[in-house]
């Protein structure tokens, strides 16, 4: 009996059991298929990306490059391309040309005679290829070819790109050519960035590298002279340094190996070298030197009569003006410029920088001649301030007038690695009247700022001549009565 109810039990609990597993079983299988099911729906509702020929691609591939359906043959540097009016009329070239009285209006076949050398068989197919895609791809080193290629098809929006492009990637080795192509294709931006880089790193950084130096033609080399906003690293007479490296460039033989200074040293014209017919291509840029300031030490003034390169006859008015300034502040009746207008200024102004490599608490002078002047200037983290330092035991004249005015303008300018204007704070134009040993805050400096950080300043510290010659007779009279 025991035997067999222990059985039964058995039995029963095995029942409850396989019972109990099935529906363990059954749950897990229940939720596993419920699972499986969200994995489903979401995999179905995750796009899957494939890339396939877009109808711009299918267009590009189709019409241009396999050339189907062509309405028009167009010749031009020795290659026939059968294209689309209605695609190439985005030209307004071609638009006129098929629209109109115009021959070309119902012929099948076009010829557009080329002459530009900047456009080439790759900036035609990448021009004419733009007509049948909605975005392509400019490479820097092809911009001026695709530039002048859109100038000739008047795409203003190809040249837009180009415009972006040559600002985003102007250096020291396109910034020549760019100004270039922007001169001969109108593009006023570019010009006007190409410009001013050069304005800033012709002098202080363009004179280390011949080559570039040999890019730059005379006119433009007269223009940059010619501005007010030219980095002059240190003083005036650094831009004559600077032309002299330029002049030798452009007249040494390929063949000869020779250092600049040998060169002047040995040179072999016995009259003035712009005075001569090799030199007279290269006056303009002399022309444009403010000849005055570069009086105003007796070993600049040696070095300009060896090199005998700017004509003495050029000088003269330079050397009576400096001698009448001279007299005048002697006399304390130029006690410096009260009052200039912005253009007389520009004209007037002596340039001069420098170049701090890191922030930092920074003093020097600027003497040279100054007219009487010892400016003591002095940068720190926050503020830059001029002084004028009155010693009795000063080499230079000095002007002992108790208060002595001047104006200046102070651009402080951070560079980037193109050596383009990363950031500028500019002072306009500021008056100061200084005591002996007089001290001024002349700006507080930008948090925008960053070293190595150039300090360009063009000064006027005695009162302009006039240009009408009766009035400098007048004031030469004045002064000999004095």
């Amino acid at each position: 009996m025991g035997s067999y109810v222990s059985r039964v039990l058995t039995a029963s609990n095995s029942a409850v059991n396989s019972v109990y597993r099935g529906r363990k079983r059954k749950c897990i299988e229940e939720d596993d298929l419920e699972s499986e099911s969200r994995f489903i729906d979401k995999t179905m509702q995750t796009p899957k990306r494939r890339k396939l020929l877009t109808t711009a691609q299918y267009i590009y591939k189709t019409l241009f490059q396999e050339e189907k359906g062509s309405d028009v043959t167009v010749l031009m540097l020795g290659k026939a391309w059968r294209l689309h009016k209605v695609y190439i009329s985005q030209s307004p070239y071609f638009a006129s040309m098929f629209s109109g009285s115009w021959r070309e209006a119902n012929e099948k076949v076009v010829s557009v005679e080329i002459t530009d050398p900047n456009i080439t068989l790759d900036s035609l197919t990448l021009v004419l290829g733009s007509f049948y895609q909605d975005e392509i791809s400019l490479e820097p080193k092809d911009v001026i070819s695709i530039l002048a290629t859109a100038t000739l098809f008047q795409l203003q929006g190809l040249i837009d790109q180009c415009t972006e492009i040559m600002a985003e990637t102007t250096n020291i080795k396109t910034v020549v050519p760019y100004y270039n192509a922007a001169v001969a294709y109108g593009v006023p931006k570019v010009k006007n960035t190409c410009k001013r880089w050069l304005e800033v790193n012709v002098v202080g950084y363009g004179w280390l590298y011949p080559t570039f130096l040999k890019e730059i033609n005379s006119d433009l080399m007269a223009e940059l002279i010619s501005s007010p906003d030219l980095i002059a690293m240190q003083t005036e007479f650094c831009i004559y340094m600077m032309l002299r490296i330029w002049l030798f460039v452009h007249i040494q033989s390929k063949d000869e190996i020779i250092q600049i200074e040998e060169f002047f040293r040995s040179h072999t014209w016995t009259e003035p070298f712009l005075d001569t017919k090799e030199g007279k291509e290269f006056c303009a840029p002399f022309k444009a030197l403010r000849k005055k300031y570069l009086l105003l030490n007796d070993q600049d003034v040696k070095l300009l009569q060896n090199d005998n390169i700017i004509p003495e006859d050029w000088l003269y008015e330079s050397y009576k003006e400096q001698w009448l300034h001279i007299l005048r502040i002697d006399a304390n009746k130029d006690t410096g410029p009260k009052n200039m207008d912005e253009l007389d200024f520009s004209r007037e102004c002596f340039r001069c920088a420098r170049c701090v490599d890191r922030p930092g608490e920074h003093v020097w002078r600027w003497t040279a001649f100054h007219f009487g002047l010892d400016l003591v200037v002095n940068l720190d983290l926050t503020t830059l301030r001029f002084k004028r330092y009155n010693r009795l035991d000063s080499e230079h004249i000095k002007a002992n007038h108790s208060k002595h005015h001047i104006i200046l303008k102070v651009c402080l300018i951070s560079l980037n690695e193109q050596r383009q204007i990363k950031y500028i704070q500019d002072s306009g134009q500021i008056r100061l009247s200084l005591h002996k040993n007089e001290e001024k805050q002349v700006m507080c400096l930008d948090k925008d700022l960053s070293y190595p950080l150039y300090i360009s300043v063009n000064m006027q510290v005695v009162t302009p001549f006039s240009s009408n010659e009766e009035e400098r007779n007048a004031s030469i009279t004045v002064l000999a009565d004095s």
